[in-house]
């Protein structure tokens, strides 16, 4: 009998006591909390995109791509040599992307073309050294001077050639005539293509024509 009674009294209590029904089975525990991190991440490597093309050929597409421009040291934009016109004319292409009649396509233009009459004398802008003088149906004669400090003109388009490779010349010097241009600027009228070259790398002759 008083075993009976126990047995009710326990049951009893555990039916009524609230504190032991309305304990979760599973207790969740939380980590503690931790600091946010600060910033944002930065990627592992740059980024690639609009933000790599230089600003004056964005939107821009040719077949060729854009040579280097001139280099800045310390600080300060390096000084370009000073250029006489090689020849009596006006300006025709600029450098820079533009359409090209010989490929019927828009390509990368590394120089301007100074229009004149076929037979004009083409004259040396600067002094320097003949480094190079070749022929091709592309352009023709093509003669490279040599200015010092990793700086050379470049001159094609030319019907004759009245120097030699090693020879010194002085700005003024009658370096060839003018002839018709040869396949590379087909299409175009007679015109000397002249490029400015800073340690083999073309960068925009204008501003340094005088």
């Amino acid at each position: 009998m008083v075993l009976l009674v126990l047995l009710f009294c326990g049951t009893y209590y555990l039916v009524t006591n609230d504190a032991v029904f309305k304990k979760s089975a599973i207790q969740t525990f939380t980590l503690a909390e931790q600091p946010a991190p600060q910033g944002t991440p930065a990627p592992r490597e740059p980024l690639a995109g609009s933000t790599t093309v230089p600003p004056d050929l964005k939107g821009q597409t040719g077949a060729h791509a854009a040579p280097a421009t001139a280099t800045e040291e310390d600080g300060q934009a390096e000084a370009l040599p000073s250029l006489a016109l090689p020849v009596a004319g006006k300006m025709g292409k600029g450098y820079g992307f533009t359409y090209a009649p010989a490929f019927g396509d828009y390509r990368f233009h590394p120089g301007v073309d100074l229009e004149a009459p076929a037979g004009s004398e083409v004259k040396a802008a600067a002094a320097g050294v003949v480094k190079q003088v070749e022929h091709s149906e592309a352009w023709r004669y093509r003669l490279i001077l040599d200015l010092d400090n990793g700086y050379q003109l470049v001159y094609a388009h030319l019907s004759s050639i009245k120097v030699a490779k090693g020879d010194k010349v002085q700005a003024g010097t009658v370096l060839g005539e003018l002839g018709d241009p040869g396949t590379a600027e087909a299409g175009t009228s007679a015109h000397l293509h002249l490029e400015l070259l800073k340690n083999g790398k073309a960068i925009d002759p204008v501003s340094a024509l005088q």
